[in-house]
């Protein structure tokens, strides 16, 4: 390529020198590690005799040759790495001297050609003109592409002759695999089983980087011929408990070599599941391809084996950590054994359930993505067993084993390691799940009953479905990935519309039927899980054309946004959850007001969407107040903590926000802000009169709150006011900090003389506070109705 006058200003000398250097440094260590092997293998050869010494030898000599062959290819690309870069400082020098000739000349040298300078003295008898200039410039431009064109030609057949003389990565057979199996099931795993077991597992190609393409949901290829088939020989040879007692033994010997192992052994099984996966002839891996025990323990749907006859033998048969808490107490173990055996339908499945948790548990251990169909069955299985259990709980009591098991375990492992795909998740939301496309199950099937089961860990695991979308959005936007994008576009969609259905909200809401708890209450991970997944989609929920991501009609059918109500109320059931969704709407209130201080913005839309924001987010609280009490006291007194809640400072929220868009950047001052006292009881007023405020107290407290949001984006983008009069009203309030930028004052500060202050700077500005409030108003009374005209402001009722 022929560079630009620009491109040989710039040009910084010796840029290949660290790769040329780097090179040479590989070269040095394969020599040296060459040599080694050499001098070792020449102390064992007069202690080993015979024909397998003689075919051991042979080998070492070839690998030799190959090895000697290959550090001369690397010797030779530093070499050449070197060349090269003395022919280009060369031959940029060349130019920078035409370049400098010219200029000395009094001409003026640019991308675009040689030209007369201002005071441009005249060409010199015999001197070169400003023609002639540019075409020695020219010819020594050209040069430079030449010598590029003809180095980087060397340096790809440097680099093909190496691909060359490169040994071939081995291709693995079943034999391979039910050898490594032997060796090391045979009670002891020597460093030579393990080393040989890490070798091949290494040879598979598989690397931690392809983890992040497969959780992208893009695809890897390129690993080893037959790499499929020894996976699947040496899972199916091991079987579950081969492998969960092959991983114990790993952990327990807890070497580094050993641990490196465990997590291969877990990431071949999830390579070997997922379809994203395919190696060099174009086979991929997927459902079909994992061993068939493995696919029936991932739909287990029936009672296991019998229950072993004997109490050793039972013991056996359980979970280390499971043996290890019956053997805790004394007769316990042998009164678990009889009620057991007693019923074994019922132990037999647990028993094998409890198994399947260990399995799970570990098959994700490793990082490694599990395939998007494994993923789908293991959901519905969780789905399954929770359902059954509480079909068995309803019908008769529980019977007591003894043990510690829980049916949640299971259900919590295999949706821990479901939801490490993201496309499981979409499918599972959006009831497609087969990804073509077109849903095939009603997904209420799945998520009602997800959604209301009582989990030990407060729904924690299957919260993992829904918390992602907000994320993935935005790092999918800083990368430009339209796929990302749209997966978590249909996922949160999917979400809102399942949490605004009227059915499923009255579920959620009284979890165990008619007044009982919350989901919030029942399973505050859950919501937490929710509100992270979309608070990054608050405008989609709040809009009401189609300006937005969300068409019309996906979400809403009436212009009351009781969808949008009832998504904001399921998120104040839960005061983190809460806090999340405040956070995210005092940043977009904040975006609002910048936008419509903007002298282009010719709209009066933010206002409005600002208004009907706050409206939400009051709504959502007080309609949690209301389902949980029937006493007006206990009613706001529960709608005080829960604003407090709400509207605590999550620095992550407003951070992500601010880089999934940067129009969100001038919210950062928030970070300040909602941590002092005075903004925050702007946005929680004290009730001193529950009758006049039902539900916001006085107004005129988000008056103030709204002209310092349109003042700080008026500042930010003019700098202060230059009347002074109104810069001296400010100033008088606290409003105005040592280093020039507006702050909320101290809430000593009456609210009407804050709104009063800031409308005084916003006409120099040219802003209209009154008109920004008519539309906030409007807004606001798209939720509920607002009290425009009263000798107090108070909020709506």
């Amino acid at each position: 390529m022929i560079p630009t006058v620009t491109d040989v200003r710039e040009w910084v000398p010796n840029g290949l020198q660290g790769p040329a250097d780097a090179t040479s440094n590989v070269e040095s260590q394969l020599s040296g590690a060459r040599d080694r092997i050499r001098a070792t293998a020449k102390e064992l050869w007069p202690a080993w005799r015979g024909i397998a010494a003689n075919a051991a030898e042979d080998h070492l000599d070839n690998e030799d040759r190959a090895a000697k062959k290959v550090v001369e290819e690397i010797g030779n690309i530093a070499s050449t790495l070197d060349l090269v870069d003395d022919a280009l400082d060369f031959a940029f020098q060349a130019a920078r001297n035409k370049i400098t000739d010219a200029e000395e000349a009094g001409f003026v040298v640019s991308d675009d050609g040689v030209a007369e300078g201002v005071d441009f003295p005249g060409v010199a008898d015999g001197a070169p003109d400003a023609a002639a200039h540019w075409s020695m410039i020219a010819e020594a431009l050209s040069t430079i592409g030449s010598v590029d064109s003809e180095n980087a030609r060397r340096i790809q057949s440097c680099v093909s002759d190496l691909i060359d003389v490169t040994p071939k990565a081995a291709t693995f057979t079943p034999d391979d695999a039910a050898n490594d199996w032997s060796r090391l099931s045979d009670g002891t795993i020597t460093r030579e089983d393990l080393g040989r077991f890490r070798a091949n597992l290494a040879a598979t190609g598989i690397d931690p980087s392809m983890f992040t393409e497969l959780a992208k949901g893009n695809t890897v290829t390129g690993l080893p011929a037959e790499v499929f088939t020894y996976f699947e020989t040496f899972y199916a040879t091991a079987g579950i408990d081969g492998i969960l007692e092959l991983e114990q033994q790993l952990a327990n010997d807890g070497s580094p070599d050993s641990l490196r192992a465990r997590d291969n052994l877990a990431n071949g099984l999830m390579f070997l599941s997922n379809e994203n996966v395919s190696d060099v002839n174009g086979v991929h891996g997927g459902w079909d391809r994992l061993p068939q025990n493995v696919r029936d323990l991932a739909e287990l749907r029936a009672p296991g084996d019998r229950v072993p006859p004997t109490l050793p033998e039972y013991l056996d048969s359980l979970p280390a950590g499971v043996r290890a808490e019956l053997e805790s107490q004394p007769g316990r173990a042998a009164q678990a054994h009889r009620d057991a055996l007693n019923n074994t339908d019922f132990a037999g499945y647990h028993a094998t359930a409890l198994r399947a948790a260990d399995f799970w548990d570990f098959a994700g251990s490793g990082g490694a993505v599990p395939g998007a169909e494994l993923g789908v069955n293991l959901v519905e299985t969780a789905v399954f067993q929770i359902t059954s259990a509480e079909e068995t709980e309803a019908l008769q009591p529980k019977p007591s084993y003894g043990t510690p098991f829980t049916e949640t375990r299971p259900a919590e492992s295999m949706l821990d390691l479901a939801t490490n795909n993201r496309d499981v998740s979409m499918r599972i939301l959006t009831g497609d799940l087969d990804g073509d496309g077109h849903p095939e199950t009603q997904r209420d099937d799945l998520l009602t009953p997800l959604f209301t089961h009582t989990w030990d860990d407060g729904g924690e695991s299957v919260g993992k479905l829904a918390n992602w979308m907000t994320d993935e959005m935005s790092t999918a936007r800083n990368e430009g990935d339209t796929a990302r994008i749209d997966r978590a576009e249909a996922s949160a969609l999917a979400l809102a519309q399942y949490l605004s259905h009227e059915e499923n909200y009255d579920r959620l809401m009284d979890v165990h039927g008619e007044n009982t708890s919350n989901v919030g209450e029942v399973n505050p991970h859950l919501v937490r899980g929710f509100a992270n997944g979309l608070y990054g989609y608050v405008p989609e929920l709040i809009q009401e054309d189609n300006s937005g991501a969300w068409a019309r009609g996906d979400l809403e059918e009436t212009d009351r946004f009781h969808h949008a109500q009832r998504v904001f109320t399921l998120m104040a059931t839960d005061p983190e959850s809460s806090a999340t969704f405040g956070n995210a709407a005092t940043t977009f209130t904040r975006a609002f007001a910048a936008e419509y201080a903007d002298p282009s913005t010719i709209s009066h839309t933010p206002a409005q969407m600002a208004g009907r924001l706050q409206a939400l987010v009051d709504k959502g609280i007080y309609n949690v107040a209301d389902e949980m009490f029937d006493d007006n006291k206990a009613r706001e007194d529960f709608a005080q903590q829960r604003r407090a809640d709400t509207y605590s400072t999550n620095y992550t929220v407003i951070r992500n926000l601010v880089a999934l868009d940067p129009r969100l950047s001038a919210t950062v001052g928030l970070l300040m802000d909602v941590n002092s006292n005075s903004l925050q009881s702007a946005f929680v007023p004290t009730f001193d009169d529950v009758e006049s405020s039902p539900f916001t107290g006085e107004f005129s407290d988000y008056s103030a709150l709204n002209s310092y949001f349109l003042l700080e984006s008026a500042v930010a983008q003019h700098g202060l006011p230059q009347d002074s009069r109104a810069l001296d009203g400010l100033n008088e309030l606290g409003m105005v900090d040592s280093a020039g930028t507006v702050r909320y004052p101290s809430d000593t500060v009456p609210a009407g003389k804050i709104t009063s202050a800031s409308d005084n700077a916003l006409r120099t500005f040219d802003v209209d506070l009154r008109d920004y409030r008519n539309y906030y108003l409007d807004g606001y009374g798209q939720i509920v109705p607002a009290v425009r005209d009263a000798p107090r402001e108070t909020g709506p009722r």
